[in-house]
């Protein structure tokens, strides 16, 4: 077992880390082309560490001063209340680093040379968002792992003018950049092996065209460009009008 320690580099620890996407940075839109259609970063299968938001809980363990520990939650505004702390901005950090800024802040006002560990108590919901054409577009709840053919399945299935070959999966960066990789459903639903071979994280967002994947140009300009860190709240606004289109 590790502990943060102010000015000590040690890590807090973490129970199992989950194949869940993050995104961390400033708001921007994508880098586009000469021609105006977004440029999109080389896609990285990675499994980054957890970064936690809205919803999901910790356990802060102060060993230095065990009175002051608990388990807290994430509001919606991504900060944990803490005693003789106040509320403490959390969201969108790993476990290390959530760590580091209690012991930072523990240490400016209260403690000599805090030791804080910070667990994962529960995560929050665990969506997607699925669009274009699919019965049920919108928010999904990811209820373990699952890949592109089991979300869109979740959100009612492909309509018939759905390009099944041609599926987008966008998904963030740590540092925020747009990755954009394409599957091909009509070789999954054949029952081709690695035909699909992604695992769906959270936030990820899978929008199936009409025609050809051109149209994510127009798809993520209308609704992706802009909206980073892509966080619960930010996904709930992006699902309600993909919905209410």
């Amino acid at each position: 077992m590790r502990a943060i320690r102010t000015g000590l580099c040690a890590a807090a620890l973490l129970g199992l880390p989950l194949a869940l996407g993050a995104c961390a940075g400033t708001p921007s839109a994508p880098a586009t082309s000469e021609w105006g259609e977004p440029r999109f970063a080389a896609w990285q299968d990675t499994d980054p560490a957890y970064r936690f938001y809205p919803g999901d809980s910790i356990d802060v363990t102060v060993h230095s001063a065990p009175e002051l520990s608990r388990t807290a939650e994430i509001g919606p505004d991504g900060r944990v209340s803490l005693p003789l702390l106040g509320n403490v901005m959390v969201a969108d950090k790993t476990d290390y680093e959530i760590a580091n800024t209690l012991a930072d802040a523990y240490a400016r006002d209260v403690l000599v040379s805090p030791i804080i560990e910070v667990r994962r108590a529960a995560l929050g919901p665990q969506n997607i968002i699925v669009g274009g054409e699919v019965n049920n577009p919108g928010l999904v709840a990811l209820t373990g792992p699952v890949g592109a053919l089991e979300a869109i399945l979740l959100a009612g299935g492909f309509l018939n003018s759905a390009a099944r070959g041609d599926v987008v999966v966008l998904r963030r960066q740590p540092g925020g950049a747009l990755m954009m990789r394409t599957v091909n459903l009509h070789d999954a639903l054949r029952g081709r092996e690695g035909a699909d071979d992604i695992q769906i994280r959270r936030h990820d967002i899978i929008f199936v065209p009409r025609s050809t994947v051109a149209e994510i140009g127009v798809f993520v300009d209308q609704y992706v460009s802009g909206v980073l860190p892509l966080d619960q709240a930010f996904s709930y606004a992006i699902a309600d009008a993909i919905t209410n289109n």
